[in-house]
């Protein structure tokens, strides 16, 4: 393996971070919003200096099928418009290739072709739908689901901060977006933030797969990609790789946790040794602890060797699964469980560690139920009081027991006196909102019918 550059290259172009276009000299992208970084000159073509095109022109006509209505956006690598197909008269995002870039690069139409039609086959919730490939009257175009959104990129940048259990749920639907296309053979080789869209209800979706943009670095090699997502080894020209692609997805997790990337440089020399031979800054958030899991899990993504990597975004899914669930909120998972539950109401809330709850009863008994988190275990315990633990109910007690298919009785001590209680757990890495809300449901009535038995009482 070559040695990695060392950091000294004149500062003479830029490009942006998020969507890598050519830029001139600016502080902010203004296609996307994100920042600049010094770059090669090789390839310095920026929108004020590069050669005007037919698409400029194109809102308002028609191509071929398409009727253009309006221009979503520019890229370095083309333009993508929305548009409605006028047989389906159905809305698209119809992307158009620079016909100027076609000229400098002769393989790209190729590969364009051949990602096309492979993306096509492509079906999952996590990736925008490819409906067609084609050319026409010189205009090389790929018809697209037209997602009513904006990019991950815009939302980083503009929005709110997302907090590391939102992090680690976008990253992973990410995921197993991309795992679909690994399966499929498709390599991304371009993912980042600015190739991710997201729905209005906050579903994200790839898009661009294979439209890698091609760049030159200092010694004119033709690199593939955006500099800030490469992983080391395709620097020194190897090919793009389901590797390659998982590591890419970790400076994306980096990113939506840490608000910044985990290498800038200030040219692509310079970025190429900071990503070949330094660690990244330490994984924080603007205003909660990282846990040790998510600290561990970005690291491993963004190994700088290959071997030590994940292979594919298949075997990153069951990581991030196990992140997720070992960090999961569980308040949030119970707000989320009986926001529409108009018989549960929060009577208390404890340490963020244990909940009390009120649970209407069909023949307006109440029934208070506890969830509590154990840190040591990982556990999430539901339990109900019934009555004390006396003598004489004990019999009673042990019958019911055995009759029970959700939950148990047990003994628990409350305020230093035994309690019957009727109690269920589960681990913290599995547990989801729907088995919250049932549990609590199911523990309650259990919890209720036990004490109506002993004691004909409506106590607890």
């Amino acid at each position: 393996m070559a040695s990695p550059p060392s950091p000294d290259s004149p500062l003479d172009a830029v490009y942006c971070v998020g969507c890598n276009l050519k830029l001139t000299l600016a502080s902010l992208c203004p296609r996307c919003g994100g920042t600049v970084m010094f770059g090669s000159s090789s390839d310095a073509m920026g929108p004020e200096n590069d050669i005007p095109d037919e698409s400029e022109a194109l809102v308002g006509t028609v191509l071929d099928r398409y009727h253009i209505e309006l221009l979503l956006g520019t890229g370095g690598m083309g333009r993508v418009f929305l548009a409605r197909h006028r047989d389906l008269l159905r809305r698209c995002a119809l992307k158009i290739l620079r016909p100027n870039l076609i000229g400098r690069d002769a393989d790209y139409v190729g590969r364009f072709v051949a990602e096309g039609r492979a993306a096509a086959a492509l079906v999952h919730p996590n990736v925008v739908t490819t409906h067609a490939v084609g050319e026409t009257d010189g205009f090389h175009f790929l018809e697209m689901e037209f997602v009513a959104g904006r990019s991950l990129q815009h939302h980083l940048a503009n929005g709110p901060p997302p907090s590391v259990s939102e992090a680690t749920e976008l990253i992973l639907e990410i995921t197993r977006g991309l795992a679909a296309a690994h399966r499929a053979g498709i390599v991304h080789r371009d993912l980042k933030p600015d190739n991710v869209m997201l729905t209005e209800q906050g579903v994200p979706k790839i898009s661009d797969f294979g439209l890698a943009k091609l760049i030159r670095d200092q010694d004119d090699a033709r690199l593939c990609g955006t500099p800030h997502y490469m992983a080391p080894e395709l620097f020194l020209g190897q090919a793009a790789h389901t590797g390659s692609d998982v590591y890419a997805l970790g400076v994306c997790y980096y990113q939506a946790i840490c608000g910044r990337l985990p290498f800038t440089g200030t040219d692509l020399r310079n970025l190429h040794h900071e990503i070949a031979t330094s660690d990244p800054a330490p994984v924080t958030h603007p205003s909660e602890r990282v846990p040790m899991e998510v600290v561990s899990t970005v690291a491993h993504l963004l190994h700088k060797s290959p071997e030590h990597r994940p292979a594919d975004a298949d075997t990153v899914i069951p990581l991030l699964e196990t992140v997720l669930g070992a960090i999961r909120n569980v308040g949030a998972l119970l707000r989320e469980a009986m926001a529409d539950d108009n018989s549960i109401a929060f009577e208390a809330i404890e340490n963020d560690s244990r909940w009390v709850l009120q649970a209407s009863q069909p023949d307006g008994r109440q029934q208070r139920v506890f969830v509590e988190l154990s840190d040591p275990d990982s556990l999430v315990s539901i339990y109900s009081t019934c009555c004390e633990a006396v003598a004489d109910f004990d019999r009673i007690a042990l019958e019911r027991n055995g009759h029970m298919a959700h939950g148990s009785i047990a003994i628990r001590s409350l305020n230093g006196t035994p309690h019957f209680v009727v109690i269920n757990t589960y681990p913290q890495a599995t547990v989801d909102a729907e088995e919250l809300r049932r549990s609590v449901h199911e523990v309650a009535q259990q919890a209720d019918r036990v004490e109506r038995e002993l004691t004909g009482a409506d106590i607890h």
